[in-house]
C-alpha cells in the first residue's frame, strides 16, 4: 500500500506544495535556503592540494581527513552529509565571517521532532560559463531496513560561481524530516548522492540517526494511571 506524503519545496521565500507518491507515512520537506548568507564564502574543512587536483578534508588544526561514510572527496571534489536540529542556527553560524564553522550536528532526535541534512561541499568544476552545477538525491532506510522515502534530484549549487580558492559552500536545498508517533523508533540511515554534474562525479554518503521516543510521551501513562487510582468506586 502507498500513502501520500507531505512535500514542500521553498524557494526565495516563496512557498509551492506538491503530492508525491511515498512508500510508507511520514513528513519529508525539501527546502531553500534563501538569505544571502548563502553567497558567503569561509575557509573551512577543505583544503585543495597539487594545484586544485586534489581535495582532502583537514580538522581545524589542519590535519588531514580520512575519508568516512559521511564524508568523502574524489579529485578536487569534495562532500559531507551534516545533521541539525535547528537549521536556524546553522544559518546564523554560516553568515557569520570566519575562517572555520562550528556545525552543532546531532545524531537523536525524539519523535515528532525535525532533523534536517545538509550537504556541505567544495571543489566543484565549472563549465564555460564559469558555473557550478552540483545536484544530490537522498534515500532514508528505516530501522527495519525498508526504504523510508525517497527524493527527486535537489539542489546543492546550480548555476552559481564556484567557492572560490580552498572554501566550501552550504547546499542551497536541504532535507527536512519528522519522524512521527505511529512510525518505528531506532536508527535511520540517510543516504545521499552528491553529483558534480559538470564532470558526472559522485559521492555516495551516508550518514545515521536514532528516532527515540518523545520525553513527554515517556510520562503521558503516569497522569492516566493516577486518574484511574483516584476515580469513584461504586459498589
Amino acid at each position: 500500500m502507498t500513502n501520500r506524503g507531505a512535500l514542500t519545496i521553498r524557494s526565495n521565500g516563496q512557498a509551492a506544495s506538491c503530492a508525491v507518491r511515498l512508500p510508507l507515512p511520514f513528513v519529508v520537506m525539501f527546502l531553500e535556503a534563501s538569505s544571502p548568507l548563502m553567497m558567503l564564502r569561509l575557509l573551512i574543512l577543505v583544503c585543495l592540494l597539487a594545484g586544485n587536483a586534489h581535495a582532502e578534508w583537514i580538522d581545524k588544526q589542519g590535519n588531514p581527513l580520512s575519508d568516512s561514510d559521511d564524508r568523502k572527496s574524489a579529485g578536487a571534489f569534495g562532500a559531507q552529509l551534516i545533521f541539525t536540529a535547528n537549521e536556524q542556527a546553522l544559518f546564523k553560524k554560516w553568515a557569520t565571517p570566519s575562517e572555520t564553522v562550528d556545525v552543532d550536528t546531532v545524531e537523536s532526535v525524539s519523535i515528532d521532532q525535525p532533523i534536517s541534512a545538509f550537504v556541505i561541499f567544495s571543489g566543484c568544476k565549472p563549465d564555460a560559463a564559469n558555473l557550478c552545477n552540483v545536484s544530490m538525491r537522498f534515500r532514508v532506510i528505516q530501522p527495519d531496513g525498508k526504504v523510508y522515502a525517497e527524493t527527486p534530484a535537489m539542489e546543492v549549487w546550480r548555476c552559481k560561481p564556484a567557492p572560490p580558492g580552498r572554501s566550501v559552500e552550504l547546499s542551497v536545498q536541504y532535507l527536512k524530516l519528522v519522524v512521527e508517533p505511529h512510525e518505528l523508533r531506532g536508527r535511520y540511515t540517510v543516504q545521499t548522492q552528491v553529483r558534480d554534474d559538470n564532470t558526472d562525479t559522485v559521492l555516495f554518503l551516508q550518514k545515521t540517526f536514532t528516532a527515540t521516543e518523545s520525553p513527554v510521551r515517556k510520562h503521558d501513562a503516569a497522569p492516566q494511571e493516577m486518574l484511574r487510582d483516584k476515580a469513584p468506586q461504586y459498589p
